[in-house]
């Protein structure tokens, strides 16, 4: 009985020895792994100076010195900037902006002055929402580049959405004056113009484009309201009809139309 007792003794030691040596090269083996992986990891980050996601695109890196001479770079450099413009345009379409990012400056370390690379750089920060950046690009560009109609209404387009409208209207204006057919940026001015009150103004590049689409519902509706808010009534009664026109069962119009004819008036000359 006592030799019994005496081997179920050494037979459980035997059990917790084994028991801890498991949990102790379990633990060894995968504290060793991990911290592999992590010098491992260490080593790439260090090789590459910095990981992907951390890359620095700040304005300050990216966008310098556009008013200095462009150096000339060979055919090979132009074929790889090609190849990676290409993989820049599926990545962003793909949403893989930190993937892009990393094309853009391995190209612009070929060319820091190449406009297609800086303008797919100021699409991302557009798509993420940083328009200063955005902006910055395009202000860069148009020291070289001061008659591009596209990048003057990117720049409007960044100035709005940082709610600078006196100055988007400058740019828009410039944009407008080297084409003055483009229905965007017409209905950006319009927009613009009413949007800070100057209503003359909103109503003549309103009726310009008007002449182009003339049943936008949307415009008309605005043009009805920029007559009404500088007390050209009859004016306004005048857009509003032409609404109803092509929408019959706008309540909201029929409304003010009331609203208005209700008014005690002296009809002025139309704008």
């Amino acid at each position: 009985m006592q030799y019994n007792l005496i081997l179920f003794q050494l037979e459980l030691v035997v059990f917790l020895i084994s028991l801890l040596y498991i949990i102790y090269y379990f633990f060894f083996k995968t504290f060793g792994f991990f911290s592999t992986i992590k010098k491992i990891v260490g080593v790439g980050i260090k090789k590459n100076e910095t990981p992907i996601s951390k890359i620095d695109i700040s304005e300050e890196k990216i966008v310098t010195n556009f008013t200095s001479k462009v150096v000339e770079i060979s055919i090979e450099d132009q074929n790889k900037i090609i190849e990676l413009l290409k993989k820049i345009k599926v990545n962003i379409s793909k949403l893989e902006y930190d993937l892009a990012k990393n094309q853009i400056v391995e190209g612009l370390a070929l060319d820091k002055f190449n406009i297609d690379l800086n303008l797919e750089l100021a699409i991302i920060y557009i798509e993420e929402k940083d328009y200063v950046k955005a902006e910055y690009i395009y202000k860069d560009l148009l020291l070289v580049h001061s008659d591009n109609f596209d990048i003057l209404k990117k720049l409007g387009y960044t100035l709005t959405m940082q709610e600078k409208y006196d100055l988007a209207i400058e740019i828009y204006k410039k944009a407008y004056d080297l084409k003055e057919d483009d229905i965007e940026t017409i209905n950006m001015l319009a927009q613009l113009y009413y949007y800070k009150g100057l209503y003359v103004d909103s109503i003549t590049f309103l009726k310009v484009f008007l002449k182009y689409q003339p049943r936008d519902i949307e415009n008309l509706v605005i043009l009805a309201g920029a007559y009404k808010n500088i007390g050209k009534i009859l004016d306004s009664v005048n857009t509003y009809n032409r609404v109803l026109e092509l929408d019959p069962y706008n309540e909201e119009v029929k409304k003010e139309i009331k609203e208005l004819e209700a008014l005690e008036y002296i009809p002025k000359e139309s704008v």
